[in-house]
């Protein structure tokens, strides 16, 4: 019993150390960019030295990997159950972005990093974080699909319209629109999505 208590203290432990160091990492990425940041000065702002830092993650791109991992994995966790819901198309996709935006706005500085690192990389092929992108992606786009099919949604290519909303959340978190409210941000997907009335 004793021995099981030290091995769940020892993973905690592990565990806190990782967060410590993925939480420094995104700190100094979005100080200093990707490119720029080095291991020692993420093991620096983790208040841990080098050899700490390379016993968890041997290179920069395994802490980036395990980041974009965490990152997506959690997002698509969090709106798996939205996903699953049989509500109609115009419903779900506001209640999916919606709940998104939520998540967003509770870690900005990772999502900021998710949703803009992927151009650090020169290959996205056998990337374990994509796996979780591409889920999330394909139901977005098969639902404004649908949504557009019946008419609710403007008839415009799905892929067209997903790419549009990911320009949204690009300002969100990049443009100077800090103080977006989410009024204004519903404002914008509605006008993005819903087609004209017929006359």
């Amino acid at each position: 019993m004793e021995l099981r208590l030290i091995s769940e203290r020892k993973k905690e432990e592990r565990l806190a150390r990782k967060k410590r160091i993925i939480d420094a990492a995104l700190s100094v990425f979005h100080r200093d960019g990707i490119d720029k940041t080095t291991m020692e000065e993420i093991a620096i702002e983790a208040g841990f030295g080098k050899a700490t830092l390379y016993y968890y993650y041997p290179s920069k791109d395994e802490v980036y990997s395990e980041i974009m991992v965490t990152g997506w994995q959690s997002l698509w966790l969090e709106v798996e159950e939205t996903i699953l819901n049989n509500s109609p198309p115009k419903r779900k996709i506001f209640e999916i972005l919606e709940q998104i935006c939520h998540i967003v706005k509770k870690n900005r500085n990772l999502y900021k990093f998710l949703f803009t690192a992927p151009n650090y990389i020169q290959s996205t092929e056998n990337l374990p974080w994509k796996t979780y992108q591409e889920r999330l992606y394909s139901v977005l786009e098969s639902t404004i699909e649908q949504g557009c099919k019946e008419g609710c949604f403007i008839d415009l290519d799905p892929k067209v319209i997903l790419h549009a909303i990911g320009g949204l959340f690009h300002e969100l978190l990049l443009g100077k629109k800090d103080k977006l409210t989410e009024q204004e941000f519903e404002l914008m997907i509605s006008n993005l999505l819903l087609s004209k009335p017929r006359v």
